[in-house]
């Protein structure tokens, strides 16, 4: 996938809509409260009545509602995992988070190590265009591997190796975050993803190998 933005955007095109109209229910009956049974001169407090029908109905409708919203969630989220589990990927990188950094290696470039340095956030180099297999684990504490300008963010949780897949338009310094809070230097979490042209890349990995050997 080039992004999630797709998927998300389905999902946000449902949420917005029902949202705005639950707020414009409640915002309307609260003013239609406060304007109709406000206190006036003469008029006297009335018991109010149980209403099973018109309770049972609004029940109803917001069971609906969550049904919907559930589903369609779900939904999207099993057609961006599908995708991770069938793509064909022309490069992988394997993620490792840790309190409070990011370790990325390269599976098809022995010993190329890219790690969080003092006051240095890592840079993540792949090849733009190139549909990129990832492998993220956590050393430690529950971490989240965010890249915003994609629209995906994948929970790192410790002993389980979760497998996606991200293709990036070629752009440099695009950045990354962890999304969960994981202690005091959380907000040092942060690498930037630099995806390079082909040729830049090639050019990349022969330094790269050379720094390694």
């Amino acid at each position: 996938m080039t992004s999630t933005q797709h998927e998300f955007g389905d999902v946000q095109g449902i949420y917005l809509p029902i949202g705005l109209a639950v707020l414009a229910i409640v915002v309307g009956a609260f003013a239609f409260a406060v304007v109709r049974y406000r206190a006036r001169p003469g008029r006297a407090p009335r018991p109010t009545r149980d209403r099973y029908a018109v309770e049972a109905a609004i029940a109803t409708v917001i069971a609906g509602i969550v049904v919907v919203l559930l589903v369609t969630t779900f939904r999207a989220n099993a057609d961006i995992t599908d995708t991770a589990r069938h793509g064909r990927p022309g490069f992988a990188v394997d993620v490792g988070a840790y309190r409070w950094g990011w370790q990325f290696t390269y599976p098809s470039l022995p010993g190329v190590v890219d790690r969080t340095g003092p006051n240095t956030p890592p840079v993540l180099h792949v090849p733009a265009r190139t549909e990129v297999r990832f492998r993220l684990h956590t050393e430690d504490v529950v971490h989240a591997f965010w890249v915003p300008s994609v629209r995906y963010k994948a929970d790192a949780w410790p002993g389980i190796v979760r497998t996606f897949d991200l293709t990036f338009d070629e752009g440099a310094a695009i950045s990354g975050h962890c999304a969960q809070y994981c202690g005091l230097k959380h907000s040092d979490m942060v690498f930037t993803v630099d995806a390079m042209a082909p040729a830049d890349f090639r050019a990349w990995v022969a330094r790269a190998r050379g720094r390694a050997a």
